[in-house]
């Protein structure tokens, strides 16, 4: 009996490890042909022609009027699989709810101004240790917050900057400073601090028409492009926290802030005046490739098959083609999923982790990307899509991987002709987030994207 015993535990633990060791099999198909499908007449179908092509991202909305927003990057991305990506922020500013009194009073003294951001510890990406190299410029004109912008806007600026600075980036302790108005010490919230040229503020404070209004204003600061490169090869990308509740919260350190004084007899009044951020904030990507893997399959699309990329801020998507989708003509069709495998093995730094979520969308007539109809059902009735439709990464096991269910796309696709059955793949809030994707491709001899259908026999 003993012996009887301990023969099952060790076929137990057998049959763990074979499941264990199964790679890209999906424990949950293994065996169902022996189980279910024969009693229930179904019968799953996985091996469809697919191919993989990796093809360059589109511009992404990083600026669109009555939406908010809440990341927005700065700095640089030197990955040697993607490439190198620079973030760049373009912002304008306006006056508070008082208009600045300073241009009226006598003697006045100008200290500095000062450009203050909150760090936001959700969108580093990247060993944020090394030193960045900040600097600002002015804008040439001014933009409208009414205006819908893409991240690759390109705006002309002024060739001098009108700050620049080298820093230490440090996202997660507080920032210790003297108050101007009490000189004494206190601390804030995680935040960067970049101190304007002294002429810049120097103009800003004697022009007494640049105080009437915020329209006066944005005339003679029209917006500031802010760019940052590490100066010690130590490259990475840091976020800010611009959504529209941390630029109007009271006390925001989302500023630009006038340093000033005003004489009193024998003393000096100290005071400050705030301008705010305003809250058409872009963010401006520029990609990359060369010398890079991603930069080598651009070239030469059928190198995609094997190993293939998603990246966000409009850097890179991945195109699967069915090419034998009508081996599913008359069939009743249950269920059709993309089962795809992530390539890359993830590091501790969020800097390698694979996107959380990504979706699914598919070529219009008029050559424009649209959700497929597996999401776009639900979202046009505000529903959450993703317990439907999947698309979230499964690091459950040893293999990560991606499951989307694409059976609406994949029925209508099979009943009408002009609708592509081509799949884009993409990352969902791409402009908010910098995670990328190495992905097995559809023809790789590992882990190869399948398409798995599940229908009812005739």
């Amino acid at each position: 009996m003993l012996q009887k015993f301990y023969f099952q535990q060790i076929w137990i633990l057998i049959a763990a490890l074979l499941i264990f060791n199964s790679g890209c099999q999906d424990p949950l198909t293994v065996g169902n042909d022996l189980l279910e499908d024969q009693r229930l007449n179904v019968e799953v179908i996985d091996s469809f022609d697919i191919t993989s092509t990796t093809i360059p991202g589109e511009r992404v909305v990083t600026h669109r009027p009555n939406v908010d927003s809440r990341l927005y990057f700065l700095g640089q991305m030197d990955d040697q699989i993607f490439g190198k990506t620079n973030a760049e922020l373009i912002m304008k500013f306006q006056m508070g709810a008082v208009k600045p009194n300073y241009h009226t009073e006598v003697g006045i003294r100008f200290d500095s101004l000062v450009l203050t951001l909150l760090y936001d510890s959700t969108g580093i990406y990247g060993n944020p240790t090394g030193n960045q190299q900040i600097e600002v410029f002015q804008l040439e004109n001014t933009y409208s917050d009414r205006d819908t912008f893409y991240s690759d806007v390109n705006f002309n600026v002024s060739s001098r900057s009108i700050a620049s600075q080298t820093k230490s980036i440090n996202i997660k302790d507080s920032v210790s400073i003297t108050d101007h108005i009490t000189k004494t010490a206190i601390k804030q919230a995680p935040h960067l601090r970049i101190k304007m040229n002294d002429d810049f503020g120097i103009g800003l404070i004697s022009n007494e028409q640049a105080g009437k209004n915020d329209t006066a204003f944005n005339e003679y600061v029209k917006g500031f492009k802010i760019v940052s490169t590490p100066t010690d090869n130590k490259s990475f990308l840091y976020g800010f926290n611009l959504s529209n509740t941390a630029l109007s919260a009271q006390g925001s350190l989302n500023k630009l802030t006038m340093f000033y004084s005003v004489p009193s007899g024998d003393t000096l009044i100290r005071k400050t005046y705030e301008y705010l951020v305003n809250f058409a904030t872009i963010n401006r990507f520029v990609h990359n490739t060369s010398g890079s893997q991603l930069g080598n399959t651009l070239k030469d699309s059928s190198l995609a098959n094997q190993l293939t990329y998603l990246q966000p801020m409009g850097g890179a998507k991945t195109v699967l083609k069915i090419k034998d989708l009508n081996k599913l003509a008359n069939k009743q069709i249950n269920k059709a999923e993309l089962i795809i495998y992530i390539a890359e093995p993830t590091g501790k730094e969020i800097y390698n982790s694979p996107p959380t979520q990504i979706t699914a969308a598919y070529k219009l007539s008029d050559g424009k990307l649209a959700l497929i109809p597996d999401i776009a059902q639900l979202v046009s009735t505000n529903t959450n899509f993703i317990p439907v439709f999947g698309g979230t990464l499964d690091n459950r096991g040893t293999v990560y991987k991606y499951t989307l269910n694409i059976t609406n796309h994949i029925k209508i696709a099979l009943k009408d002709k002009s609708h592509s059955p081509d799949i884009y793949l993409g990352i969902l809030t791409e402009s908010e987030v910098a995670q990328r994707a190495l992905l097995y491709g559809a023809k790789n001899g590992t882990c190869p994207i399948k398409l798995r259908v599940t229908h009812t026999k005739s």
